[in-house]
């Protein structure tokens, strides 16, 4: 039994190895089809898998512009082309992306703002509070998406009671505004 214990938890690694690979690359979790092929290979790294993606993306237009729309939209909370940044496909992979869409709204505090209120509109029905917008100014710059994930978990943590945010910023693994990947200490140490 020893054995095939050693080829499930070797696959199921392997799985894992994919499906975050395909959050960090493509902002998505991977479809079943993908999910099959792409533990087919060989075993890889997460480094290994993320190369191949970029190459992927870096070949296919209609990839760069996915992974472009959908970093903007969990950055901003609004889609492409509307006012903002210049958010065209620049080629990387979605942490890439993300990354500079944050650099962007951290340089651009009045937009941060922006976002702030369309997460509480989501969420909450309202605009945030001027006390909420300096509690998250306090904070390091988040996207909308985790932004909208922090504010879902405190209104469970806080209900019926909602007043203003406070406290530590947190969001569940369970969020459903998040596309998430449970992961092995070694493989989340991969990921890092």
């Amino acid at each position: 039994a020893l054995p095939s214990a050693n080829v499930l938890a070797h696959a199921t690694a392997q799985e894992d190895r994919v499906a975050a690979s395909f959050v960090l690359a493509y902002g998505r979790l991977p479809g079943a089809a993908e999910l099959e092929s792409w533990t087919k290979l060989e075993p890889l790294s997460m480094g290994d898998l993320l190369s191949r993606h970029r190459r992927q993306i870096q070949s296919d237009p209609a990839a760069q512009e996915g992974v472009a729309a959908r970093a903007a939209l969990d950055a901003f909370g609004r889609a492409p082309g509307q006012q903002g940044p210049d958010t065209r496909p620049g080629g990387g992979t979605y942490v890439e992306s993300m990354r500079r869409n944050l650099r962007w709204l951290a340089e651009n505090p009045a937009e941060y703002q922006a976002v702030l209120h369309r997460a509480y509109r989501l969420l909450l029905g309202r605009d945030a509070f001027s006390i909420e917008i300096d509690y998250w100014k306090r904070q390091p710059t988040l996207s909308f998406a985790l932004l909208v994930a922090c504010i879902e978990d405190w209104a469970r943590r806080n209900q019926p009671g909602l007043m203003a945010t406070t406290g530590v910023a947190s969001a569940s693994v369970n969020s459903r505004y998040l596309a998430t990947v449970r992961l092995s200490p070694a493989v989340a140490a991969e990921a890092r």
